[in-house]
């Protein structure tokens, strides 16, 4: 009798899928909320952490304990290296040694080739905890001096944000996410810093981290921080543009650039905001909607359909105006497969987020079309930003919302990889042209 193997495209699925499952029934555990939980609504908290995206439909710091709220750290932990790289983590700190079956799910989850992958674990859990505990010593020495936090609550507010932020997750225990510190550079700022570098990606880390040796970037790191950076000054400039006698109208200049900036960086994929979507204009809506959609970079701990994808788009586009057979960039060519994938991941993504909304649109005929899109953008982008609704939408709202970020944390290839036969057929058949355009 033939034996059933699982690919690694459905080992990533079925993970995931279980992360989210064993988070809610473990916060629907009376030891880890305060107020009555529904089943949805646990479920929705632990995908949303799982996922590290960050809309919930309950209020973070009121409804958990402190045990409901280190549970929704831990998911967020987890989600953000990757529930494969874990597992690994795990066999390696017990030197066990890893197959080859087991490479080849991480490379599929993080989206990296097999050869190197142990290594490239390593960085990734070396990255993740030390620039974490870093920024959470840092956090708890200016809450207590600045704002006067007791030293356990300074802890544990810092270290819950530092793994909030790192992992682009949105969490927060404040209540109104950071809207409170839309005053304060410094936790702006530094928590801006968290979210770059999560969104970078840890192959683009390690190398960055190995330039003083090597002098050397790949072209993947490259695309990955020029493209960030454009997307990122871009977004500041639009925001502010659209903002500055709006939302942020009651700011002095050097506020409203500092809030542009940072809603600008938590636009790519990590959620919190500083001045609350709601109070934008629409025409900033769709601003946001756009760098959610294009997220952060590949292998990191970011959404959306990446960075490189964007990149790839644009430049696939400009060489077919202009004629040319291949693309081009930094003196290098780009094989034409990464040309069709990243049209592939576009249409796709769009295919989903579309498919959604008009579900949405007819579960929830009251919400307005822009702000169901606005949601489930926010979703597919593992974001978190919401224009004030995601609490309010019905069941069947949450668990498509649910449904959603799980797509969006998964990735679009792996998901449909994961419910689909692959197969190439050896038939060649005659080319004939047909009228585009």
């Amino acid at each position: 009798m033939p034996r059933f193997t699982l690919s690694p495209a459905q080992k990533i699925a079925l993970g995931y899928m279980g992360l989210a499952l064993a988070g809610g029934l473990v916060l629907l555990l009376p030891a880890c909320h305060r107020v009555p939980v529904s089943f949805t609504d646990a479920m929705f908290t632990a995908a949303s952490a799982g996922y590290v995206t960050g809309l919930s439909t309950v209020t973070t710091a009121t409804t958990w304990t402190p045990l409901g709220k280190l549970v929704i750290s831990l998911l967020v932990q987890v989600g953000g290296a990757g529930i494969t790289l874990v597992t690994t983590g795990l066999y390696l700190l017990m030197g066990r040694k890893i197959s080859l079956m087991e490479r080849r799910v991480i490379a599929e989850d993080k989206n990296f080739q097999v050869s190197g992958i142990i290594r490239l674990a390593r960085n990734i859990l070396f990255f993740s905890f030390t620039i974490e505990g870093m920024a959470a010593l840092f956090f708890t020495l200016y809450f207590h001096w600045a704002y006067g936090y007791p030293w356990l609550r300074a802890a544990g507010v810092s270290a819950f944000h530092a793994v909030s932020s790192f992992n682009n997750a949105g969490f927060d225990l404040w209540g109104d996410s950071l809207e409170g510190f839309e005053h304060d550079p410094l936790v702006l700022l530094l928590t801006s810093v968290l979210i770059i570098l999560g969104g970078l990606g840890f192959v683009v880390l390690a190398e960055l981290w190995a330039y003083r040796k090597v002098r050397m970037l790949s072209l993947h790191t490259k695309i990955a921080l020029r493209t960030s950076a454009w997307l990122l000054i871009a977004g500041t400039v639009l925001v502010w543009l659209f903002e500055r006698n709006f939302s942020m109208q009651s700011l002095s200049l050097p506020d409203q650039i500092l809030n542009a900036w940072f809603t600008s960086v938590t636009t790519r994929t990590a959620g919190f905001d500083s001045v609350a979507p709601a109070r934008m204009q629409e025409v900033t809506w769709l601003v946001l909607m756009i760098l959610m959609f294009i997220g952060a970079s590949p292998g990191s701990t970011g959404g959306g359909i990446k960075t490189t994808t964007f990149y790839m788009l644009i430049k696939t586009a400009l060489a077919t105006i202009r004629g040319q057979s291949e693309v081009v960039t930094e003196e290098r060519s780009i094989p034409v497969d990464i040309a069709h994938r990243a049209l592939v991941i576009f249409l796709l993504s769009m295919a989903v987020v579309i498919a959604c909304t008009l579900v949405d649109s007819a579960l929830e005929p009251s919400i307005g079309l822009l702000r169901i899109l606005f949601e489930e953008v926010s979703a597919f982008g593992t974001v978190g930003l919401t224009t004030g609704i995601t609490p309010s939408v019905g069941v069947p709202m949450k668990w498509v919302l649910i449904f959603t970020m799980y797509v969006g944390r998964v990735g679009i290839f792996t998901f449909l990889i994961s419910i689909m036969q692959r197969s190439q057929s050896k038939v060649r058949r005659v080319h004939e042209r047909i009228l585009i355009g």
